[in-house]
């Protein structure tokens, strides 16, 4: 006779397979072998008049059917459908996944039993059914992961461009990296449906379309730490729209490109030396007018205490990686931020004379500059601020402020504010004569 044991919740059921004893009422659901069934056991097994005995052949036969309905539960569980966790997704309406392919409305599904560092992931994208679908690859959890995903067209008729993002604490950064390489057009002749193959090795990963052997995505500079992880689908799509849905998804870890291939070619960016490259970071803090920065430094500031954070070759100080998510962590990416966060950013500049020297600055969302504890310049360069669809990017330095230094010492604090899509800035100076810069 062999006993098992199934836990539906925080019940315990006991039951067997084996040959009938006295008494025991036959299952009215398929056993698992030829001459096996399932037999409920309880009560005495005999001595007992007619009435007992009927009074467990009837609780006999309501257990066999809630097992029933358990084991059915069961075998449901280990559908395709559990393939995928679901935890933070929302399905499109009647979409049944399978362990090759989902249909999502929003957030992220992901496969717990993938996991790679290194390889190539394949998979058919169908036509747009939202605004973004994305592949998110070496997952520590769903806050925390690679992705490239891809943006349809203002008519939602196809798949116009594809973009990489690392994704920190449930925060996005596309702000960050919205130009070449992490960001690229789709030719409209690639048509509606896409068969994508992404080859990922190191810090670097290729996105093809359609069988080309040339990639339309070279990514040379995956912004998090190497690591083995899940692989997951990302969407956003409004109500009503019938969701993003991939295909025929294939993952091979033994198929990693060689470190010698022409993968990712080298695009990397050389610092200016006029560059601000090294900043003393404070943690987050609470951003209480939202994008609009303090009009006064706090008194309780010491910066000396803050971690040293050096910016990325091309300048960028990604704020996000570095602190985290703006509103604090999310369990997972909330579209449009969970919440406005305030950071502080500093810098000593040591001036041979009293001058002045030009400060040119990008950032997201919002900033304050303050030279010697006197607030100099306050700007907000968050989404639609400034026209209708405006991006809010952190590109090239395009606001330029006044910094005058006097003889000596000077204390150069950017305070920066941030909701969602990336925290950052860029700084550089237009001349380091007679400057000494001491992070």
């Amino acid at each position: 006779m062999v006993n098992s044991t199934f836990l539906p919740g925080d019940r315990e059921f006991r039951f067997e397979r084996s040959a009938f004893p006295a008494g025991a009422r036959r299952s009215p659901w398929p056993a698992n072998g030829p001459g096996s069934a399932v037999c409920v056991c309880g009560g005495p097994s005999g001595g007992h008049d007619v009435n007992a005995l009927s009074f467990w052949r009837h609780l006999n036969a309501v257990l066999s059917g809630a097992l029933a309905l358990l084991l059915a539960a069961r075998q449901g569980s280990e559908s395709p459908r559990s393939a995928w966790a679901l935890e933070h997704a929302t399905l499109a309406p009647n979409a049944v996944p399978t362990p090759t392919g989902l249909r999502l409305l929003q957030g992220i599904a992901y496969r717990p039993d993938i996991t790679l560092e290194n390889g190539t992931i394949e998979f058919e994208l169908a036509p747009p059914g939202g605004v973004f679908a994305g592949l998110a690859f070496r997952m520590a959890n769903t806050a925390d992961y690679e992705i490239i995903y891809f943006i349809s067209s203002e008519n939602g008729d196809r798949w116009k461009a594809i973009q990489y993002q690392p994704v920190f604490a449930g925060e996005t950064t596309w702000q960050l990296y919205n130009e070449a390489p992490y960001l690229a057009s789709i030719p409209k002749e690639a048509g509606r449906t896409l068969r994508v193959r992404t080859a990922i090795a190191a810090d670097r990963a290729d996105v093809c379309l359609n069988d080309d052997p040339i990639a339309i995505l070279r990514v040379p500079d995956l912004k998090r730490d190497r690591a083995r992880g899940a692989i997951g689908f990302w969407s956003v799509a409004p109500d009503g729209a019938p969701g993003n849905e991939i295909r025929d998804l294939r993952v091979d870890s033994t198929r990693v490109p060689a470190l010698g291939d022409p993968i990712g070619a080298p695009l990397r960016a050389v610092p200016s030396p006029r560059q601000l490259m090294h900043w003393r970071v404070s943690e987050r803090q609470p951003a209480p007018d939202g994008v609009h920065a303090p009009a006064r430094l706090p008194q309780e500031l010491a910066p000396d205490t803050w971690r040293l954070v050096t910016a990325e070759t091309t300048g960028l100080m990604n704020l996000t990686k570095a602190i985290g998510n703006p509103a604090g962590r999310q369990a997972a990416n909330v579209f449009g931020g969970a919440g406005w966060g305030l950071a502080y950013a500093a810098v000593t500049i040591v001036s041979a004379s009293e001058r002045s020297v030009s400060l040119s600055l990008s950032y997201s969302d919002g900033i304050g500059v303050y030279l010697n504890g006197r607030r100099l310049y306050a700007g907000d360069n968050s989404a639609d601020s400034r026209y209708p669809d405006y991006l809010g990017v952190v590109g090239h330095e395009s606001e330029t402020i006044d910094l005058p230094l006097r003889a000596g010492r000077n204390e150069l604090v950017l305070a920066v504010t941030d909701r969602a899509f990336g925290w950052g800035f860029r700084a550089s100076l237009d001349s380091l004569d007679g400057l000494t810069i001491v992070p």
